[in-house]
């Protein structure tokens, strides 16, 4: 029995060696993970068309805090470029994100869980885009899209103001915002079929001049008008004087009814080579206010020269808004 006993032991003992054996020599022992891993960036990146839509969510941030995260902007290229609501970053401001002003905005957000901080930087590259076109609601925007290089459409005042307020290095020629704006002269409808331009036209800021520099390029104007439908009247501008010289500026105005009007010109890729004269052939009627100091000259029909010069104390309502950067396609 003592022998038996034995031998039973010793078969265990054999077989849990076996068994210890395969066991190290089979294994794939799993490596150790790093002790100091390095932390993953969470920095942003992106590139977007300039003149996004407010409130336009860019990223949702992520952190390598744990707990309870707060995020703050600390820093910003621009200011109000960026919002946030927790860990999501928004456009705040469109007007920030100008590629003629800066073709990438930048910007710091703190994270914070209470005893430790991240920092994370953002960084958003602006695509360059057709800068009139953007700020056109979606009716004049189809008109816009659909037009051909040098021709007019109509816009509302309040999409030329924003092209006025917004594009870079904006300039007005032609009459003033204040002849425009004086309330304290009527407007006066002019007589019909005649080119026209102001030579001096009065106004409360020094910076005004009425005609073009060199290298300017012409893209919007508005004027006055007493008669609806009025088809025929066109820009004109001269880079010779202020009495010849002059050509029609892209197509005649479209069709647009009495009183304040505004047009946009689509593609215009000559800037002035000389110094520019603007003004305008109106076939129906155009409007002008009575002001001390001013001065115009005056040719009957749609004329490239002007004969008629040293009129004085009438200011004729139309304007031309020009810049020297391209800023459309």
């Amino acid at each position: 029995i003592i022998m038996k006993s034995q031998n039973y032991l010793f078969a265990f003992l054999f077989t849990l060696g076996l068994i210890t054996s395969c066991s190290d020599d089979d294994s794939n022992p799993i490596s150790d993970p790093d002790p100091d891993p390095e932390p993953v960036s969470n920095n942003i990146t992106l590139t977007i068309d300039e003149y996004p839509e407010d409130d336009l969510l860019l990223s949702v941030l992520t952190t390598n805090l744990t707990g309870t995260i707060t995020y703050a902007i600390a820093t910003e290229s621009v200011e109000n470029a960026f919002a946030l609501n927790g860990p999501a970053l928004f456009v705040g401001e469109r007007l920030a994100f100008d590629y003629e002003t800066s073709e990438t905005v930048s910007g710091i957000i703190v994270a914070s869980n209470g005893t430790e901080s991240e920092t994370i930087n953002v960084s958003i590259n602006l695509n360059n885009i057709d800068d009139i076109r953007a700020f056109l609601a979606d009716d004049s925007r189809t008109a816009y899209d659909n037009a051909d290089d040098g021709e007019w459409i109509i816009v509302t005042e309040t999409e030329y103001n924003n092209i006025a307020n917004n594009l870079a290095d904006v300039n007005r020629r032609g009459s003033s915002e204040f002849v425009f704006n004086s309330s304290g002269a009527d407007i006066i409808i002019g007589g019909a079929d005649f080119t026209v331009v102001v030579e001096n036209p009065p106004n409360t800021d020094s910076t005004h001049i009425p005609r073009l520099a060199a290298g300017e390029y012409l893209y919007a104007f508005k004027y006055f008008t007493g008669a609806n439908n009025p088809g025929g009247a066109n820009v004109k501008l001269s880079e010779t004087s202020n009495q010849e010289g002059f050509a029609v500026k892209g197509t005649n105005l479209p069709s647009h009814t009495a009183g304040f009007n505004y047009f946009v010109l689509k593609g215009n890729n000559e800037p002035t080579a000389n110094v520019g004269y603007l003004g305008i052939y109106e076939n129906s009627t155009i409007g002008f206010r009575l002001i001390p100091g001013s001065s115009y000259f005056f040719e009957p029909g749609d004329s490239s020269f002007i004969s008629n010069n040293g009129l004085v104390n009438r200011s004729y309502l139309y304007q031309g808004l020009t810049t020297t950067i391209k800023q459309w396609d």
